[in-house]
């Protein structure tokens, strides 16, 4: 997905922002179901013929931007991996957030229209779960390295990380109904603390980076 997008044509790229964009104002305004082609069209100030050279139809539109937007986000946590040590103190006291937290939200401030609409009512379902599914895959890999130093969770793993998982939708969920009252540091100071002293998922340790 990275080269892909290395390679597209910035008028292409272009194009294909202001079709999903104007996708997503419409999903807000009267859900999924309810929108056109033309529409879509109507509201980016592009024609048909164009929508087409890029999309077989509004579902395919749909399915490339949530896989477009998800693809962003895992390249970028997988990045900040790099630069999880000395979040604690030597008492074991967060006193930086993970960095791949941080991004997180940052992401989700650059796209928050997009998450607006996907996480509401008139949103889709399968944006739902392919995000838990990025939080899980991240925590599973976390925890690996957790317990292969002997940090044993309390509770079998899988409930462990869908449990987390799903605070971090919760979390970001209420973030955004609410229009971001926090900056995203402190949101992912926050859960660096519940993940890492309450759950036990810590950053990779030092010689496996």
């Amino acid at each position: 997905m990275k080269n892909q997008r290395k390679k597209l044509d910035p008028r292409v790229v272009r194009t294909r922002k202001m079709l999903r964009n104007a996708l997503i104002e419409l999903m807000g305004e009267k859900g999924y179901d309810a929108i056109s082609v033309q529409e879509i069209t109507r509201r980016a100030t592009l024609n048909r013929a164009t929508f087409y050279l890029h999309y077989r139809d509004k579902g395919d539109l749909l399915m490339q931007s949530i896989e477009e937007i998800l693809a962003e986000l895992v390249e970028g946590m997988q990045q900040c991996r790099l630069d999880s040590e000395n979040i604690t103190d030597a008492n074991g006291n967060v006193v930086r957030p993970l960095p791949d937290l941080v991004y997180v939200f940052e992401h989700v401030a650059k796209h928050q229209q997009f998450y607006k609409v996907m996480l509401n009512m008139n949103g889709q379902q399968r944006f739902l779960f392919r995000l838990l599914d990025v939080f899980a895959d991240i925590l599973n890999e976390r925890l690996n390295q957790s317990t292969a130093y002997d940090i044993q969770p309390a509770v079998p793993k899988e409930i462990l990380i869908h449990y987390a998982a799903s605070a971090y939708l919760g979390v970001i969920a209420w973030w955004l109904r609410n229009n971001l009252p926090y900056p995203p540091e402190y949101m992912a100071m926050q859960l660096t603390r519940l993940r890492i002293q309450h759950l036990k998922i810590g950053q990779f340790p030092h010689h496996h980076r």
